[in-house]
């Protein structure tokens, strides 16, 4: 199988037609009171995202050449032909309030734009052009761009409809982990990030390489539990953790981006889960989600334990067998959201640069995130009061 950052050709034009299949049966089954939901923080209006998505990979792949004014707006030396105008769709340029209040396309507009613009981006796709480590010269550089990008924005539609407590999209079911065991990582001089070197795509704030000294450590296995973190509540966790607030018997307060409640005592006293818009027994190998990185570090308070680095993941992620990652939740790190020492903004310059410094960073993958999205040195990034992703963490000791 092709390297997801490797793709190139007829895959890349698969994996493009691909992502966009998803886009569309993540919200297509919405009634018209589910597709114009009440203002939320943290969520987006579906037309604004439709729009938004189209838009970024028309701008990028079909718009150059690109150029940055005084104030740091890149601009593109063409007119949009399907999706416009910038001010409206550009998320650096319209407000997340804004993107609420002004007039979008309907369900009926947003077909052809989305079709139009998805053909003419493959019809654009350079024939058998060898790719580059450079972005400036990599010529399948924004085709994949574009490609992560709608599979970041397919996650999102995922997180709204759990927000918002709609059905859980057709065929997502409730991750399951394998038990949890402690792998000894012994301390070393390694590297995280990707090396100059490296041939496919990597995102801005993965480059440059970064040497980093590691002390011995060890890192479970798995994320943490349902079932283990149920431990933590039922011993009073929440009580003597500074980070949280909580009401008896319920996990979750209200809070910006705050998913709705997440557990609750069912008739026979044993905890529910919620799942999108079910609730169901607690299932205690599920992995603990829509976590904020307080309440993480407040089990590990508890548990004598802490989080690790971004760069213990990563190094563990890498070398040691055992490792389960992906596919079930995306994991806090104690890290913050920062730039590798010589970094250097991507095209796309609103991608890192302004959220370095106020948000935490995340590894591994959610089930709701698609596989290409799966990645070893892949840096998510939130602020850590964020609950309405789907985000766990596991513990580190030493």
């Amino acid at each position: 199988m092709t390297d997801p950052r490797q793709l190139s050709g007829l895959e890349l034009a698969s994996a493009l037609r691909d992502s966009r299949l998803r886009t569309w049966s993540l919200v297509e089954d919405l009634t018209p009171a589910q597709w114009n939901p009440p203002r939320q923080l943290g969520i987006n209006r579906i037309a604004w995202e439709l729009a938004h998505v189209a838009w970024f990979a028309e701008f990028w792949i079909l718009r150059g050449p690109h150029h940055c004014d005084a104030q740091g707006m890149v601009h593109a030396a063409r007119p949009p032909r399907f999706c416009g105008p910038d001010a409206l769709f550009d998320s650096a340029r319209l407000a997340h309030a804004q993107r609420w209040v002004e007039a979008m396309p309907g369900r009926a507009e947003l077909v052809p734009m989305l079709s139009g613009q998805l053909e003419a981006c493959i019809a654009a796709l350079p024939a058998g052009a060898p790719a580059a480590t450079d972005a400036a010269q990599d010529p399948l550089y924004f085709h994949r761009l574009a490609l992560f990008h709608e599979d970041m924005h397919g996650e999102a539609f995922c997180w709204m409809r759990s927000a918002l407590a709609y059905p859980a999209p057709h065929g997502v079911t409730v991750p399951r982990l394998p038990v949890s065991r402690a792998l000894t990582v012994p301390g070393t001089d390694t590297c995280i990030g990707y090396r100059d070197t490296q041939a496919g795509f990597a995102f801005d704030n993965e480059r440059p390489a970064m040497a980093v000294c590691l002390g011995h450590f060890e890192i479970d296995s798995a994320p943490i539990s349902a079932g283990e973190f149920a431990r933590f509540v039922e011993a009073g966790g929440y009580d003597h953790a500074p980070y949280w607030p909580h009401e008896a018997g319920v996990w979750r307060t209200n809070s910006a981006c705050a998913h709705p409640q997440q557990w609750r005592r069912g008739p026979d006293g044993g905890w529910q889960m919620r799942w999108f818009d079910q609730w169901l027994p607690l299932d205690a190998m599920a992995p603990a989600m829509h976590l904020n990185a307080f309440e993480a570090q407040a089990y590990c308070l508890w548990a004598g334990r802490r989080l690790p680095t971004a760069s213990e993941w990563e190094h563990a992620a890498t070398t040691q067998p055992g490792f389960h990652w992906g596919h079930s939740v995306w994991e806090w790190t104690s890290s913050a959201f920062a730039p590798y020492p010589g970094f250097t903004p991507g095209p796309y310059h609103a991608y890192s640069q302004p959220w370095f410094g106020n948000h935490r960073e995340l590894r591994g993958g959610a089930f709701a995130s698609h596989d290409r999205m799966h990645h070893p040195r892949y840096r998510n990034f939130f602020q850590p009061h964020r609950t309405d992703v789907f985000a766990g963490f596991r513990t580190v000791a030493g």
